[in-house]
């Protein structure tokens, strides 16, 4: 059964939104030729992109508005989100607190959705638990994962994998020795909590896009986050540039519910594929190394690898 099995898509077009104004044009003509279902760029993008960029510029800087506490309803649920290992090792040593912050305070990371994963993904979460749920999981997401064992390039033995879910890695290898030389490779779908930066005045949104903006599409106002604190421009997320993000007038998420700001198109799904295949070379050794380092699988018997 592959991607997508038991859902119909036929009759769902796939809409993305690229925010005008924000990137040189001749980057959001690019992306919009490569996205788009009919290869072209509409042929008004100049014009849009110059009047989104002015109406941008008069609106100025997002407001300053403090985020505000979570429920304390939420209490139980927040504790087992901080006592997961993948949150402690994302956030342990950083100066973090459970919050929310209204959605027209939040500057986007990114000039483009995909909305209808978007829809989807928020659809997927109905009411306020929904949303706390998805914002800040508590438990580890459904791993999506198609393929198995077969054949790599000429072929070679292998194991080819693909999901629609960008989240999903190779997170670890292990090697064990005893009784058969096994190598095993951990496939995972990475946490993904969605986390607001505050540098200053300034609330950027780092990740969870689309989950926010699933959010906000159905109307909601204020956002579940992890609120990470920090003096270092760095911390920012690295698809538009610090210029933009901490500019004059950066485009905030709720940008991409407002017609002037966006031209839609039409988004191509994707792939992702992982492919573990065994590499064999033989190369000189330099200087005197008879014998395998310490920690290697050493000796093993005969047909166990």
């Amino acid at each position: 059964m592959g991607p997508g099995a038991g859902s119909d898509r036929s009759q769902d077009p796939r809409v993305g939104r690229y925010l005008l104004g924000v990137t040189p044009l001749r980057e959001a003509t690019r992306f919009l030729r490569d996205q788009g279902a009919d290869g072209r760029a509409p042929a008004d993008l100049a014009a849009r992109a110059e009047a989104a960029a002015a109406w941008r510029g008069r609106r100025g800087q997002p407001p300053r508005i403090e985020a505000a506490a979570p429920d304390p309803a939420w209490g139980p649920h927040l504790e087992r989100v901080a006592a997961r290992p993948l949150f402690q090792r994302q956030f342990g040593a950083r100066r973090w607190r459970f919050a929310t912050v209204p959605f027209g305070a939040v500057v986007s990371p990114q000039p483009f959705v995909h909305v209808s994963y978007a829809r989807e993904r928020a659809a997927a979460a109905p009411g306020e638990s929904g949303a706390l749920d998805l914002c800040l999981p508590a438990l580890p997401e459904t791993l999506e994962l198609w393929g198995g064992v077969g054949e790599g390039p000429g072929d070679v033995p292998g194991a080819t994998f693909y999901t629609r879910d960008m989240n999903v890695h190779v997170s670890s290898a292990r090697l064990e020795t005893s009784p058969h030389l096994q190598l095993t490779f951990a496939v995972t779908k990475t946490a993904v909590f969605v986390q607001v930066v505050r540098l200053g005045d300034r609330l950027v949104l780092k990740n969870g896009t689309h989950r926010a903006l699933g959010l906000a599409l159905r109307g909601a106002e204020r956002l579940p986050c992890v609120l990470v604190d920090t003096d270092d421009p760095d911390d920012l997320p690295g698809i538009l540039p610090q210029r933009v993000l901490l500019g004059a007038a950066p485009p905030l998420l709720t940008d991409f519910l407002d017609p002037t700001a966006y031209v839609e198109y039409g988004w191509r799904d994707r792939i992702k594929f992982i492919r573990l295949v065994p590499e064999e070379f033989v190369t000189p050794m330099p200087g005197d190394l008879a014998h395998p380092p310490s920690g290697g699988a050493g000796p093993h018997a005969p047909g166990s690898a």
